[in-house]
């Protein structure tokens, strides 16, 4: 076996041994994962439900489904997948080696390349227990068709293109209502209505209008009123360009309305409900049983607060969709967002519910308050050494802490960092954390896709398409570069900042071209600070989703 062949051979090898380890126990049957969106195929049920009536059409760029026979395929970066095998469509042409590794992989039996059905059948025989799950949360299988492509094709129930951006990578999920700011630090609880100005708020209905600004693809899922302020709601999502099919409606109950005040230096203060109840909002009963999930197939991040956890109806919802994320490798981002007076729970209770909401996910933001309230670290030491947090939350690749005025601090696995804020003239800081999510996530999915659409080499006699990697570990990996995580956070605080140049969570956001302006002018003039760390985290899991198509 010559050396060229011992590569080839090797790789194989390498291949099926990930295949195996990582991609754990019937998942490598589970369909292709793609570049945006997957491949619908079953999983553990999580819970059944009546489709999305309305569906969206949107232009998506061309898909590229990484698989196992593309290790052996003729692919160039011009043309892509050709589907041909390198050594002729007959496997017995290739070399007794190779084959065999191909056989012991489960693609070859008797000769020839197996079927999906037939890999499944084999695959039974050595793990007995395992079974092809029902459909979860009612998504309709569509075959080997991206949920994100069903989505946008008409002819399988796609609607016309009511919604331009795309069907949507990150989905934000909570509550959405009525921030009432007073017209001045004068203002107090109690004053006459005209001494408020309404604007429409809730941070995950925020971070989706900003993302959508910003011209990332996001979806926004939550309950409103059938009242007159669920009406104006409703025209602020479709204005933003969001899908209001996502959207349920509690009947007869009100929309919440929020009372804020703010001082002298813009920096606001949440006083109050209309109607004095923390519990009795259409917000509060999101409803597992009318999801869609076929939205969930096609998005890579799910974004939440924890506001929505002090309600039963909403915080089961939010529980089913951790687990639902966890099986398909959704992305999760919690805010945690800490506000006593949305919770009748004791603050210890309320704790203790947030915190084992946040195991498991992703990506974590906090303020430094929060992260002593929740996690017991003081202020000193999570500005300085933020990746204390990662240690307390092994599954975390990245956490944000966000300090107001004093800037921000992060970690990611390898590195961390301090920067400073911008400074502007603040007129309302409402909703700056959100904005702040939101470029951060618009960045991080730049500079994600663009790592991973890259052509490395695999030692063969031509530069390959990256082996696909799950969304969370393609942060890690990409973020290893720390002048481009560093951007990403630096991207955020930018988009934060701007938004506190004009009154409204969501009428103060920028567009895309502003930010990106605006972060092209002022952004070098911010100095960030490396953290000093004395110890080093291991590395954030490998996450090789490998699949074949024979």
């Amino acid at each position: 076996l010559g050396p060229a062949m011992q590569r080839v051979a090797a790789a194989a090898m390498a291949a099926m041994a990930a295949m195996v380890a990582l991609a754990g126990e019937g998942e490598a049957f589970q369909g292709v994962h793609h570049a945006r969106g997957r491949v619908m195929k079953p999983v553990k049920s999580v819970s059944l439900a009546q489709p999305c009536k309305i569906r969206t059409r949107s232009s998506l760029r061309p898909q590229l489904a990484v698989t196992m026979s593309s290790l052996f395929s003729k692919y160039s970066p011009q043309v892509g997948h050709q589907g041909e095998n390198w050594y002729g469509k007959d496997p017995n042409e290739l070399p007794p080696v190779l084959r065999e590794v191909m056989e012991q992989s489960g693609m070859l039996k008797d000769g020839r390349w197996l079927t999906e059905e037939e890999m499944a059948v084999e695959y039974k025989k050595s793990n007995p227990d395992w079974e092809p799950a029902a459909w979860p949360l009612g998504s309709p299988d569509v075959g080997r068709m991206s949920a994100a492509d069903f989505l946008a094709n008409p002819e399988v129930g796609g609607e016309p293109d009511l919604w331009p951006l795309g069907v949507p990578r990150v989905l934000c999920i909570g509550e959405m209502l009525v921030d009432c700011i007073a017209e001045s630090a004068e203002v107090k609880m109690g004053d006459p209505a005209d001494k408020w100005t309404k604007f429409a708020g809730g941070a995950p209905a925020n971070v989706a209008c900003a993302l959508a600004k910003l011209g990332t693809p996001a979806g926004f899922i939550g309950t409103l009123g059938d009242d007159e302020d669920g009406e104006t709601l409703r025209r602020t999502l479709e204005e933003c360009k969001l899908p209001l099919c996502l959207i349920q409606t509690a009947k007869g109950k009100p929309t919440r309305k929020v009372f804020v005040t703010r001082n002298e230096q813009g920096d606001r203060k949440f006083e109050g409900f209309e109607l004095g109840a923390v519990d009795n909002y259409a917000d509060c009963y999101l409803k597992e049983s009318d999801l869609d999930g076929t939205w969930f197939y096609a998005s890579e991040y799910m974004v939440t607060g924890t506001l929505s956890l002090a309600y039963e109806e909403t915080r089961k919802t939010l529980m089913t969709l951790k687990g639902f994320c966890e099986m398909l490798n959704i992305v999760r981002f919690v805010d945690v967002n800490w506000r006593p007076m949305f919770w009748k729970q004791n603050e210890e209770t309320a704790k203790q519910i947030i915190l084992d909401y946040i195991q498991g996910a992703q990506i974590v933001k906090m303020t430094e308050e929060e992260a002593s309230w929740l996690l017991g670290v003081s202020r000193e030491k999570v500005r300085n050494k933020p990746s204390l947090i990662l240690k307390l939350l092994p599954s975390c690749v990245c956490v944000l802490v966000t300090a107001g005025e004093e800037g921000a601090s992060y970690a990611f696995h390898k590195h961390g960092g301090r920067l400073p804020a911008f400074e502007v003239p603040v007129v309302d800081t409402t909703g700056a954390g959100d904005a702040f999510s939101a470029g951060f996530l618009h960045k991080l999915l730049e500079l994600t896709d663009a790592w991973q659409e890259e052509f490395v080499d695999m030692n063969m006699d031509r530069p390959l398409p990256r082996p696909h990697f799950i969304p969370s570990v393609r942060i890690a990996k990409a973020c290893e570069d720390k002048n481009l995580a560093a951007d990403a956070v630096l991207y955020g605080a930018a988009v934060g900042a701007m938004t506190c140049m004009e009154e409204g969570a969501i009428k103060a956001q920028p567009s895309g071209r502003l930010a990106n302006k605006f972060f092209e002018v002022y952004s070098e003039a911010i100095e960030i600070e490396e953290e000093e760390r004395d110890f080093q985290l291991p590395d954030f899991g490998s996450g090789l989703k490998w699949t074949y198509s024979p």
